[in-house]
């Protein structure tokens, strides 16, 4: 029980700090009056500078630091990070912070995956209730920072990241669950022999495909709805209502879906990632809109579950902290990065036409899964020294 609340505490408080970063950085970089080609440009650094993080300082850093003191460690170098970024307005030194923050704050991600990977097999944790507290952070940093602009001003979303960076620091730092207190070693190529296993090949490709598939919604959400005519006043709470439906998932998943296959659970979400967007794209609808929020649920929330899956189930502990981190580097960051600039310029030809370009990324996935059911194997994947 103790670890569990553990958890659950530092899944809300980073999400909640992910809940002001991917919405309202850009925003509080356009504060400082930096053009917003150039505020483009900076967020395109962070992002391949996040992936070259998660993919390989992450798993090398888990040989040489117990798991315990390194999630203590980025935790509190990611907040005194953050304080640099107060008196900046240079834009080439905000680009050598920037580069800074994104090799330390996005470890945190495939980092918190990785102790709940060990304490889930530890069988201390309930997984899909713990990460339903991260979704929950995520939605009032939401709420929290659109209540705060409104009153005192984009200025303040740094202040409040620090604050939420101050209690995720705080919550890895007290009764650190003994099961992560390990180093956890490998032989040096074992983030290239993942690659060599074909099912751990498809399951990451499925999963770049169907993160990706929301570069649309997550960076021309906003703007498609303002063409529909959707006050702002209420574009948030639309956008929430994804969130809560995540919320919701993950608090039945275990109970929902422990009996489903790996295989079965990507499937499920590949349907309802092409069923969504094409729904955006053929209804110009702001209920229609609304209605596809719900399939939020699926196409990130059970696609993310059936990794963890996966990762629980086939790879063993030697190897999770490669795997989580390539799944943030080319599922979470580098996909979703380059279908953003594709979307872009399918956009300026028509707002709805990124989401059937979003539908037709998605659909390969449900061949794929086929593909994986026939691949897929009972045992885990070996690590051969």
């Amino acid at each position: 029980m103790i670890y569990q609340r553990w958890m659950s505490l530092r899944f809300f408080s980073f999400f909640f700090t992910w809940g002001i970063f991917l919405p309202y950085w850009t925003v509080w970089l356009t504060s400082k009056e930096i053009p917003v080609q150039t505020v483009g440009l900076i967020i395109a650094i962070g992002y391949v500078t996040r992936s070259v993080s998660t993919l390989y300082l992450f798993p090398m850093l888990c040989k040489f630091v117990r798991l315990s003191r390194l999630s203590i460690l980025v935790s509190w170098l990611t907040t005194t990070i953050l304080l640099l970024f107060i008196p900046l307005h240079r834009v080439d030194i905000l680009v050598l912070v920037t580069v800074l923050f994104s090799l330390v704050y996005p470890m945190l991600l495939p980092m918190n995956e990785t102790i709940a990977s060990l304490l889930v097999k530890a069988q201390t944790i309930n997984y899909g209730k713990s990460r339903s507290l991260g979704s929950f952070g995520y939605v009032f940093a939401l709420t929290l920072v659109g209540w705060f602009i409104t009153n005192n001003g984009e200025q303040v979303i740094i202040y409040i990241m620090i604050a939420g960076s101050f209690l995720l620091s705080l919550s890895a730092s007290f009764r650190v669950p003994h099961p992560i207190n390990i180093k956890i070693e490998s032989n040096r190529i074992s983030l290239f022999y993942l690659f060599k296993s074909k099912d751990f090949l498809i399951c990451i490709t499925i999963c770049t495909l169907l993160q990706g598939s929301h570069a649309a919604y997550y960076n021309y959400g906003v703007l498609y709805l303002q063409h529909l005519g959707a006050a702002n006043s209420i574009i948030g709470i639309i956008l929430s209502l994804a969130v809560f439906c995540e919320i919701f998932f993950f608090y039945i998943s275990n109970r929902v879906f422990q009996n489903f296959s790996i295989p079965s659970l990507f499937f499920i979400a590949a349907l309802g990632s092409a069923t969504r967007w094409l729904l955006i794209y053929f209804e110009s609808n702001i209920l229609v809109f609304v209605f596809s929020q719900i399939l939020h649920s699926l196409t990130f929330g059970l696609t993310h579950y059936a990794f963890f899956r996966f990762v629980n189930e086939k790879v063993p502990p030697e190897l999770i902290p490669s795997a989580q981190g390539i799944y943030a580097s080319l599922a979470m960051s580098l996909g979703t990065g380059l279908l953003t600039v594709l979307s872009g310029y399918l956009y300026q030809i028509s707002p709805s036409l990124p989401f059937l370009w979003m539908s037709l990324v998605a659909i390969p996935t449900i061949f794929l899964c086929y593909v994986l059911r026939r691949q897929i194997i009972s045992k885990p994947i070996e690590l051969k020294i």
